[in-house]
C-alpha cells in the first residue's frame, strides 16, 4: 500500500479553491477515511505551519480536530537525519536567501519524511528549470529520489469519488 505524505500546500489550496469545506465536504471526508486507513501523514511541521497563522477559518478548526488523530507525526531520529542531508544540499545550491526561505518552511520535513518511509509525497508546486532561483519540493525530491504528485493524481491514485 502507498503512503503519501501531504504538504501543507495540499490542505491550504483545497481549502481555498476547489475542495472549499462547503463546496466539497467529500473531499475532507475522503481525508479523514485515508486516516484511518493509514494512508496519508503529514510532518508535526505541517500542523505548526497550517496553525501558527492564527486563522480562524474552516482549516484551522479541521487541522486542529486532527492534531491526535495519527495524520500529523513527529520526526524520529532517522528523519531528522535525512532533514540535515536536505539541509546542507539545499543550502549549498541555492542562494542564502532562497534557502532559509525553504528550510524554515515544512518542505523539507515532507520530503524527509518520504525519503525514509518510502512515502509518495502530496504537493500543489511543479518543479522548475535548473538555474531557477527558488527552491521547489519537486526539484529536491528528484535529487533525492522522492517520488512527488499533485493533488488530483493523489485523489485518482486512492479511488476518491465525490457525488
Amino acid at each position: 500500500m502507498i503512503t503519501y505524505c501531504l504538504d501543507s500546500n495540499v490542505y491550504i489550496q483545497s481549502h481555498r479553491l476547489e475542495y472549499a469545506h462547503d463546496i466539497v465536504p467529500g473531499f475532507w471526508n475522503w481525508l479523514d477515511h485515508l486516516v484511518e486507513e493509514q494512508c496519508i501523514i503529514s510532518p508535526s511541521f505541517v500542523y505548526k505551519e497550517l496553525t501558527d497563522n492564527k486563522a480562524d477559518d474552516c482549516l484551522s478548526h479541521w487541522i486542529k480536530e486532527r492534531k491526535s488523530s495519527g495524520l500529523f507525526l513527529d520526526p524520529d531520529s532517522e528523519i531528522q537525519m535525512k532533514f540535515s542531508e536536505i539541509a546542507d544540499y539545499v543550502s549549498k545550491s541555492y542562494e542564502a536567501k532562497n534557502s532559509e526561505i525553504f528550510l524554515r518552511k515544512a518542505d523539507a520535513w515532507v520530503i524527509s519524511y518520504a525519503a525514509v518511509q518510502s512515502h509518495t509525497v502530496v504537493t500543489q508546486e511543479a518543479p522548475v528549470g535548473s538555474g531557477a532561483k527558488t527552491v521547489k519540493i519537486p526539484n529536491i525530491c528528484q535529487v533525492f529520489g522522492v517520488n512527488y504528485i499533485d493533488t488530483y493524481t493523489f485523489l485518482r491514485n486512492t479511488g476518491a469519488q465525490f457525488h
